[in-house]
């Protein structure tokens, strides 16, 4: 085996976008909407041109080159035109602020060149916060992973992370988490779910499982510096600094980390350009020239953006999904059993689809990120459980079909054989009430048949209005939460 050797890289340019995804209470989207517009944001639109430079620092996007790579189905879902269409609905705001996070033993100086709020279906949405590391004279890979490393780190648990601070716009924030939700969000905040099931109709899904926000990298090697295999991983999975300050890396193995990057990584570019993805980290690292760099932030900070957000949206409304079901009780939550067999097929009819782009290397790095977060196994899972569910209520439905046959079958016979044909005369013109108390029981059991009869055709009529005044109103409900669930309702 052979020992590791890290030689440590200069960086010219290093970006990270952080994002965040949430739950949010059902039916606060009409609220939280005049709130983004009130604070300064804007919706996001590719008819927008003007916004090309605005998110985004000294880099730009080309929104015509985002329509172009995505197909137009895709695009609706992606970009949609109006606030009042489905879709995933982005909220930005340009702050570029200058910050610095300080941990025990190292400041790095960052600027924040804006922040989305992306509102999805399903009562889901997506924090995304843009950063980069200031240019400074000699900044090293070990520092800017370090940067990403701890800014990611939402709930502290180690040491360092309680002892990591920031510092922005004259204040001083203890923890990370502090600095999202009491400066960056503030105020937006009270409509996220994090520990509170029952005010959601989709299960939440606040953060990942170790409470750390997603990272999607940028890195640019300074002169031509070769990029080796450790320095690939090392930006991959967001090793800095070992404690006694030397750059740390998690492997010891050179072998596990070339069979780890072969399944991780897109090589298309290599060895002068490396994608590479896992289910925390998505980052792209270069030794290209300056125009290249432009290039590949254009790409990352759309449409490489865009096919992450898409398939993260996808693995966490599976996941929902999935919690939903495992928090079923078949016997008594019927509703709920109709709710999450609706739930999968508007998913399904409306986001799920397996080629997003029309350039070869839109649809493999999108197919390496589904393959990646095992979006075909939580699908296939999806499909099974909407398969359990059908064959259930299809059992259900048939126990219910067969009792009501029964007892209308009764009562037909019955009231053939003796029903109305037995009193029938008595009712008829002016009714003689007298009559009725000389009735014999057989006379008495036919007159009770018939009225019981036209008791329960009432009950049955009156009861299948209801439930179907009920079911309208329910599925309203459902199409806002998982196809119009971003939008506000039309003045």
């Amino acid at each position: 085996m052979q020992q590791m050797e890290v030689r440590e890289k200069n960086v010219n340019v290093a970006i990270f976008q952080f994002i965040l995804p949430f739950s949010f209470r059902a039916g606060t989207e009409q609220a939280i909407i005049p709130l983004l517009k009130q604070d300064s944001f804007k919706h996001f639109q590719l008819e927008h041109i003007e916004d090309e430079n605005k998110y985004y620092g000294k880099f730009s996007v080309s929104h015509l080159d985002m329509r172009g790579y995505y197909l137009p189905f895709t695009n609706k879902i992606l970009f949609p035109s109006t606030e009042y269409d489905k879709g995933l609905q982005r909220y930005s705001k340009a702050l570029h602020l200058n910050g610095c996070l300080k941990t025990n033993f190292i400041q790095i100086p960052f600027q924040i060149h804006s922040i989305d709020m992306t509102l999805c279906p399903y009562e889901l949405g997506f924090l995304t916060i843009r950063t980069e590391i200031s240019e400074t004279k000699d900044l090293t890979l070990s520092q800017a992973t370090e940067f990403a490393a701890r800014f990611r780190v939402l709930e502290p648990r180690t040491q360092r992370d309680i002892e990591t601070q920031i510092e922005c716009d004259g204040q001083l924030f203890l923890h990370v988490k502090n600095f999202i939700f009491e400066f960056l969000y503030k105020g937006l905040t009270n409509f996220f779910v994090f520990k509170e099931p029952k005010s959601t109709n989709f299960k939440p899904f606040p953060y990942f499982e170790d409470a750390r926000m997603y990272v999607q990298s940028f890195i640019s090697i300074k002169d031509k510096m070769e990029i080796e295999p450790t320095d690939v991983y090392r930006g991959l999975g967001l090793c800095g600094f070992a404690d006694d300050g030397t750059p740390y890396i998690s492997a010891n193995n050179s072998f596990y980390i070339k069979d780890y990057l072969k399944n991780h990584s897109y090589p298309r570019w290599e060895p002068y350009t490396f994608f590479t993805i896992e289910e925390h980290s998505f980052l792209c690292m270069t030794n290209e020239n300056e125009t290249t760099v432009t290039q590949l932030v254009s790409q990352v900070y759309g449409e490489f953006y865009y096919a992450l957000l898409l398939n993260l949206f996808h693995k966490i409304v599976l996941l929902k999904i999935a919690h939903s079901f495992a928090d079923l009780n078949i016997d008594r939550d019927e509703k709920e059993m109709e709710r999450l067999i609706y739930a999968i097929n508007s998913f399904t009819a409306n986001y799920f689809f397996s080629e997003i782009a029309s350039q070869s290397q839109g649809r493999d790095i999108y197919n390496h990120l589904r393959t990646i977060f095992n979006i075909e196994l939580l699908f296939r899972d999806a499909k099974q459980t909407l398969y359990s569910l059908f064959k259930y209520q299809e059992n259900a439905n048939s126990k219910k079909d067969s009792l009501l046959l029964l007892i209308l079958t009764l009562y037909s016979v019955i009231g053939q054989m003796f029903g109305m044909s037995f009193v029938i005369s008595d009712f008829e013109g002016r009714i003689n009430w007298n009559h009725i108390h000389s009735y014999n029981p057989l006379e008495y059991f036919a007159l009770f048949v018939a009225m019981s009869g036209v008791i329960v055709s009432l009950i049955l009529g009156i009861r299948n209005v209801y439930q179907w005044r009920s079911d309208k109103r329910k599925r309203e409900q459902w199409v806002k939460h998982t196809v119009l669930s971003s939008t506000k309702e039309r003045e």
